[in-house]
Order: C-alpha cells, then structure tokens, then sequence
C-alpha cells in the first residue's frame, strides 16, 4: 500500500451526510439527458431507488441515482445538475485536474473535492488509478508543501479528513450485485501507526474487487489483530507499515500476526513508507505493495473470479 502518512492526523472521525439529497424525476431527467418517463420507467422496474413524500411525490435520493449512473455506464450529459464536477475525458489525470485538487486540499474546499473525486469514480475510472494516480498524488505534494513551509499544519490535517470525507461517500457508491459468499479481507495498523488513509483506499479497492472488507482502523495492538483473524479467517490480509518505532518489539508482534495468517493460510500483505529493507529482512510477508493497483493484481491472483458481479438489468431510455 502507498505511504500516504502525510499528516500527524491520527484518527478518522467522519460522519456520513446528514441526509439524503432528494431530487425529482425531472431533475435527474435533465441531468441524464433522459426523458422524464425513462426516469419513472427505471424505477418502476426497480432499477433506481425512490421514495414518495409525504404528499405523494416521486423523489430520488443523489445517492442512489448516482449509484445508478455508475452501475449502468451512463455519460452524465449535465454532472453540475447531480453535484459533479466536469472533468475532461483524456487524459482525466493530468497536471491541471491534479493542480486543481491540491488547491481545493489546501483551502479545505470540502465540496471542490467531493465533486471532483465523485465524478471520476461515477463516470466509472478505475478506483487504483484514481487512488494511485491523483489522490496519492495529490497528497504527496502537500506533504512535500508541508516540508517547505508552504501549507500550514492546520491546512495539512484538514486535507486528510476531507479526504476521508470523500472516500466515505464513494464507499457508498460501490455497492455491487456480488455473490452472496465472498473471499474475506482485514485491512489495518499496528500500535503507535494512526494513518487511516492508505488503509482506507485499500478497503474500498478491495470491496470494489468483490471483496468482503473488515476495516479495524489504526492503532491496533498485535494480539487485536490475531483475535480478528481467528475469528474473521480472512483469506486476505493488509498492513499499513508507516510507524514502527523500536524495530525488535514491532517484529515480534508481528510475527504473532504472521502465526495467525499461516494457521488461517491466509496471505499477509504489507506497504508504507516504513518497510525498508531492514524491516522486510526481519519479517515474513506475501508481498509488499506500492499502490493500490498492486494490490488490485495480487488480490486477484488470489481469487481470480471475485470480481464477477451479477450483471445489472439494462435500462434503456
């Protein structure tokens, strides 16, 4: 997993939107490019969630359309209409749309970076290239900012919990037909590391796979871990290594972590900006990952077929 420790920001606290954004049919309509009956036809079919007011209207929930739009592969011809931002096609990743979320980190501009990383992920890129490519990215120029004297501490650990804040509602949007069974994952941090980001695109990268994720956060002593794994049996689990303090005490917890993985011959995979050379020699691991699309490759050599989803029912306008 990438070292993203670019902040001293040690746990996440983030809330869910307080409520539903509800739209009506001739909203998403006009957003789709669509009729207004198409809309009522979909969900009449049971393919877009809707709920009636109090006075009988049809509405929508954003979240639910936009799950939709995901699900169906549909270009949004108006994203502003549905809370996107409009992002240019080829390349999506380039200086301009990575300068722009930097900005928007570095003003703890909440909104800029949900519209900016919400529309990546509903016009269906890839969640490993827009990790990978744009979001790490994006954080490590803070951090690099931060070195220099050019962002604030303050500005810093705000940028994290806004990117948490993203990450968050994406999770929303990757609910998939998926089997009922599903190859299991933990993902996490041993004691002394409190970086959740990593960690966290690492869960949603995994469920986005056909995965069932246990994310159990940062800060994890190694007999919690050894608990979750007896009890979980994980066919999969991640570490983020980004704090590791004493080298001799971390190793030997980790080796009763290591035991644990081995009796559920489940595989253990590691990343972070502390698994040096020197770290490695002294522990037992599957692989060590350096991006989230690493991740993605070796999660599926695992399982190769967990990704296969249900396909949808096709809505046509």
């Amino acid at each position: 997993m990438l070292d993203l420790n670019v902040s001293r920001w040690h746990r996440s606290t983030v809330d869910g939107p307080k409520s539903a954004e509800l739209l009506s049919p001739r909203q998403v309509a006009d957003a789709l490019g669509v009729s207004e009956s198409s809309i009522k036809r979909w969900s009449d079919d049971g393919l877009m969630a809707t709920q009636k007011t109090a006075g009988g209207h049809r509405k929508l929930a954003r979240a639910d359309v936009l799950r939709f739009v995901r699900e169906q592969g549909y270009d949004i011809g108006k994203p502003e209409l549905l809370g996107l931002a409009r992002v240019a096609r080829d390349p999506f990743v380039d200086r301009a749309v990575r300068d722009q979320l930097v900005a928007a980190l570095v003003a703890g501009d909440a909104e800029a970076i949900r519209r900016l990383l919400v529309a990546l992920v509903i016009r269906g890129e890839p969640l490993t290239a827009i990790f990978d490519e744009l979001l790490a990215a994006a954080l490590h120029e803070i951090g690099a900012q931060w070195e220099h004297g050019g962002v604030r501490v303050f500005q810093e650990h705000r940028a994290i919990e806004l990117v948490h804040r993203a990450l968050h509602e994406i999770r929303q949007l990757l609910t998939r037909r998926l089997p009922a069974r599903r190859p299991t994952a933990i993902v996490a941090t041993l004691s002394g590391d409190p970086y959740t980001v990593a960690t966290t695109m690492a869960e949603l990268t995994l469920y986005d796979a056909g995965w069932s994720v246990t994310n159990l956060g940062a800060d994890n002593p190694a007999h919690t871990l050894v608990e979750a794994i007896s009890s979980l049996r994980p066919r999969l689990i991640c570490i983020g290594i980004n704090w590791v303090g004493e080298l001799e005490p971390f190793a030997a917890g980790y080796a009763s972590i290591d035991a644990a993985a081995r009796s559920e011959r489940a595989a253990l995979v590691i990343g972070g900006v502390r698994t040096t050379p020197a770290l490695r020699a002294k522990i037992h691991y599957a692989t060590c990952c350096a991006s989230m699309r690493e991740l993605a490759d070796f999660a599926s050599s695992l399982v190769p077929d967990a990704g296969r989803a249900t396909r949808p029912r096709s809505a046509r306008p």
